[in-house]
C-alpha cells in the first residue's frame, strides 16, 4: 500500500540546462492531470506559479541545496502546493559536456512517508523554556498542529499581546491563509511519522488580523513526553514586497526588450540563445526557431566574421565591459544589412555570455550614398557651368574665323570637314554640361509611351542597322499614358538605346518592352552585349564616369536624373557574357508636378 503512495505521490523529471523537460515519469496524469508526452519538450516553469519561477530557477542554478524547494505547480486548471529535491547528471558529447537537471516532485497534497526521524531539542523542563523564550528568533512549539508554547519573540510577531495566553491552544492553522493550510497540515502529519521537511514560504494573519509573510522551518521534537513539532517563524514580508518590485521590474525590462525597435540578443558558445521580435524580422526570419541555437557566424561573411568575434572576445575575457562596432550581416532572403554592434557581458545558466544589440544602419547608409551622389552632383554642376562659359565664348570666335577661311581655301576642304566635326562634337559635350548645370524647364503634358519609345526607335534604327543591330518592340496592349516631357522622355530612350548598340559592336539585338504593373508602367530595355563587371555596376551614373573611349559620363547620369524628376525609379543588371538590363518604373498619370 506505502509503495503504491510513493508512485502517486512523487514524480520524476529530467530537464536540460535551459529548463525544457526530456523526460517525464509516467504518473503525471496523476499530479498535474497532464500526460508525460504532452510535458516532453515544453519548458518546466510553463508549469509553475509566476511568483514562484524566479525562486525555483535560482534553487535549480545552486548544486549544493540540501532542503527541497516548495513551490506553486500546475495541476489541471488550478495550482497546489508541491516540493521538489534534484540532482544532477553530467554526460560526455563530442568535445564538450551536457548537464541535465532531475527533479523529483512531492505532490504536496498527498501523504509521503520518509523513515528516518529526527529529534532536535526535548524540551521538558523549565530551563529549556527559558532557553527558547531568550532566542531571537520567533518560534512555537505544537502538537498535531495545537499551540503549546510561544516565545516572546512569536508573541510580538503575530500581536499577541505580552504572554502567550492568546496563542496556548489555538490551532496554528487557524493563523495560516485558507491557501497555505493543506500544505502545513501535511507536512506536520509527515513530521509525526518521521518524516523530514524543509523549510517553506507562508503568508500568515496576526492575530489583528494583519496578513505577514513568514519563512517556516518546522522540525520534530519531543515535548513533556509527546511526538510535538518546533516551528521556527522568520518574517520575510520585506523581502517579498522586494522580490515582488524585483519581478515586476524584470517584468517591464523583459517588455521591453521585446517591444524594442533595436534587435537585442543574447550569444553564448557562439550560438543565438535569446533574441527579441525585432531581431526577428531584422534576419527576415520565419521565427524563433530560425534563430535559437543557430550559430552567428551563419549569417555574415568571413571578413565580418573577424570582426565580430574581435568584440565578442574583448567581452568574454573581460578585457572590456562594451564594444562597439559595425558589423554586416546576411538575412534569411540574402539581402545585406549594415548594422551597429554592442556587445556587453551577461550570463547565461551561470556561464559568460554576451549581450548582443544591433542597430540596423542599412537606411543611414543609402542616406549617405545619396548625400555624397547629391554633392557630385552639385560639383560637377558647378564646374560644368564653368567648363562651358569659359570654352564656349572662344569656341564661337574660333568657328567664325574657320568659315570665313573656308571660303579662300576650297582645297583643304577635307581638313575644315575634320575640324568641323571636331567643333561640333565640343559643342554637344558643352550643351550636355549645360543641361547638368542648369535643368531646362520641363512642359509635362499627358504622354503616350509606347508611340514616344516607337518614335525613338524609328529614328535609331538607320544607326542600329550599320552596326548590325536589330531593334525589337514588345509592348502590352494595356494603356501606357503618363504625365511628363516628351522632349526629356525622348532623350532617356535615345541614351539608352545608343549605349545599348555601342554595347554590341558585333552585331545583335537590343529588345524594349513595355507592361502594366500595378499603377505603374515598367519598361526594360536589354542587349546581348559582353555585360558590365559588379564593381563598374555601382558607379553606373556617377559624374564623368563611363566605360566607352570617347565618352563623357555624363548621358547615362543626365538620364538617372530625368527619370528621377518624373517620379520613376531605374534599376541596373547585368551577366558577364549575356548583356545588360535597364529596368524603368513610372507612375501612371501621378508624375504631373503640384
Amino acid at each position: 500500500m506505502d509503495q503504491q503512495k510513493e508512485k502517486t505521490d512523487s514524480m520524476y523529471t529530467v530537464l536540460n540546462s535551459h529548463g525544457k523537460i526530456l523526460y517525464a515519469s509516467a504518473n503525471t496524469i496523476d499530479l498535474m492531470g497532464v500526460k508525460n508526452d504532452e510535458l516532453i519538450g515544453n519548458y518546466f516553469s510553463d508549469f509553475v506559479h509566476s511568483e514562484d519561477v524566479q525562486t525555483l530557477e535560482s534553487y535549480m542554478q545552486n548544486q549544493h541545496h540540501m532542503d527541497p524547494c516548495t513551490f506553486r505547480m500546475r495541476c489541471r486548471d488550478d495550482f497546489v502546493w508541491a516540493e521538489a529535491t534534484l540532482d544532477y547528471i553530467r554526460s560526455m558529447i563530442g568535445d564538450g559536456n551536457r548537464e541535465e537537471i532531475v527533479l523529483r516532485i512531492i505532490h504536496c497534497n498527498g501523504k509521503q512517508r520518509i523513515p528516518n526521524e529526527q529529534w532536535i531539542i526535548n524540551a521538558d523542563g523549565m530551563d529549556e523554556k527559558r532557553y527558547l523564550n531568550n532566542l531571537p528568533s520567533p518560534l512555537l512549539i505544537t502538537v498535531n498542529g495545537i499551540i503549546q508554547y510561544a516565545n516572546k519573540e512569536a508573541i510580538a510577531l503575530l500581536n499577541a499581546g505580552t504572554d502567550d495566553s492568546k496563542l496556548i491552544g489555538l490551532n496554528s492553522l487557524e493563523l495560516i491563509q485558507d491557501e497555505y493550510r493543506e500544505i502545513f497540515r501535511n507536512r506536520i502529519e509527515r513530521l509525526q511519522k518521521g518524516g523530514k521537511i524543509g523549510t517553506v514560504e507562508q503568508t500568515w494573519r496576526r492575530l489583528d488580523g494583519v496578513p505577514i509573510e513568514i519563512e517556516v522551518k518546522t522540525s520534530s521534537i519531543q515535548y513533556e513526553h509527546k511526538r510535538a513539532e518546533l516551528v521556527v517563524l522568520l518574517d520575510i514580508s520585506a523581502r517579498k514586497r522586494f522580490q515582488k518590485i524585483l519581478q515586476k521590474s524584470r517584468e517591464r525590462y523583459q517588455r521591453l526588450i521585446q517591444n524594442s525597435l533595436d534587435t537585442i540578443a543574447v550569444i553564448h558558445r557562439n550560438k543565438w540563445v535569446f533574441i527579441n521580435e525585432s531581431g526577428v524580422k531584422l534576419f527576415q526570419a520565419s521565427g524563433y526557431q530560425d534563430m535559437l541555437g543557430k550559430n552567428y557566424c551563419h549569417f555574415m561573411e568571413e571578413e565580418q566574421e573577424k570582426i565580430a568575434q574581435t568584440l565578442i572576445k574583448e567581452i568574454l575575457i573581460g578585457q572590456s565591459d562594451s564594444e562597439i562596432g559595425e558589423v554586416i550581416w546576411r538575412t534569411y532572403e540574402n539581402r545585406l544589412i549594415y548594422t551597429e554592434m554592442v556587445c556587453i557581458p551577461t550570463s547565461y545558466f551561470g556561464e559568460p555570455a554576451v549581450q548582443v544589440i544591433l542597430r540596423d544602419l542599412s537606411e543611414k547608409k543609402k542616406t549617405e550614398e545619396l548625400m555624397l551622389r547629391s554633392e557630385k552632383l552639385s560639383v560637377a554642376g558647378q564646374l560644368a557651368a564653368g567648363i562651358a562659359h569659359e570654352i564656349r565664348n572662344p569656341l564661337t570666335a574660333i568657328k567664325g574665323f574657320l568659315q570665313l577661311m573656308r571660303t579662300k581655301e576650297r582645297s583643304s576642304d577635307q581638313y575644315f570637314d575634320i575640324v568641323f566635326g571636331e567643333l561640333n562634337r565640343i559643342e554637344l559635350i558643352l550643351s550636355e554640361l549645360l543641361v547638368l548645370a542648369k535643368p531646362q524647364n520641363s512642359m509635362f503634358i499627358e504622354t503616350d509611351l509606347k508611340t514616344l519609345i516607337l518614335e525613338v526607335t524609328t529614328l535609331l534604327e538607320t544607326q542600329a542597322n550599320l552596326n548590325g543591330v536589330f531593334i525589337e518592340n514588345v509592348h502590352s496592349e494595356d494603356e501606357s499614358i503618363l504625365f511628363g516631357d516628351p522632349n526629356q522622355l525622348k532623350q532617356v530612350f535615345i541614351n539608352l538605346i545608343k549605349n545599348s548598340i555601342d554595347a554590341m559592336p558585333k552585331g545583335g539585338r537590343v529588345k524594349i518592352c513595355t507592361s502594366l504593373n500595378q499603377n505603374q508602367i515598367k519598361v526594360t530595355v536589354q542587349d546581348e552585349g559582353e555585360g558590365i563587371p559588379e564593381a563598374v555596376l555601382k558607379k553606373m551614373g556617377d559624374p564623368f564616369f563611363t566605360t566607352k573611349e570617347k565618352g563623357t559620363g555624363l548621358g547615362l547620369m543626365i538620364t538617372y536624373n530625368i527619370i528621377e524628376n518624373h517620379f520613376g525609379k531605374v534599376s541596373l543588371a547585368s551577366e558577364k557574357g549575356k548583356g545588360t538590363i535597364f529596368t524603368i518604373w513610372f507612375p501612371i498619370k501621378e508624375g504631373r508636378p503640384v
